[in-house]
């Protein structure tokens, strides 16, 4: 599985140059690596209906995920585990890992209408 997370991230940054900073992803699930208290990457643009599944690659450390605006929080995911969530509506979701927020272990989704949901 390590392989198949890695190589999802490689293309998350590979987008992310292409696009100018945000990585952008249209389909069913996109990753999110953990790994050195940070989200890799940190920023993200997806259409609406996509989930997005944050991974914890590292070798000790636990992380959360957690949404200040909505109170929605993963709960501790520690080495190999994972969170989804499915982004349904349009907006800026803001969030961080609670334990490592002082360290800026934040990131961002924002979520795009496509042209087939207008």
């Amino acid at each position: 599985m390590k392989m198949r997370v890695r190589l999802v991230t490689t293309l998350g940054l590979l987008g992310a140059l292409l696009i100018g900073g945000a990585a952008q992803a249209g389909g069913d699930v996109v990753e999110i690596e953990m790994v050195n208290n940070r989200f890799q990457p940190d920023e993200l643009e997806v259409s609406v209906g996509t989930t997005v599944r944050w991974v914890n690659v590292e070798r000790r450390s636990n992380h959360d995920i957690y949404f200040p605006d909505e109170e929605i929080a993963s709960g501790r995911l520690f080495p190999e585990e994972s969170w989804e969530r499915t982004f349904d509506e349009e907006g800026t979701y803001e969030y961080y890992c609670q334990p490592h927020h002082n360290r800026g272990m934040i990131g961002v989704i924002r979520v795009v209408a496509t042209d087939e949901d207008n």
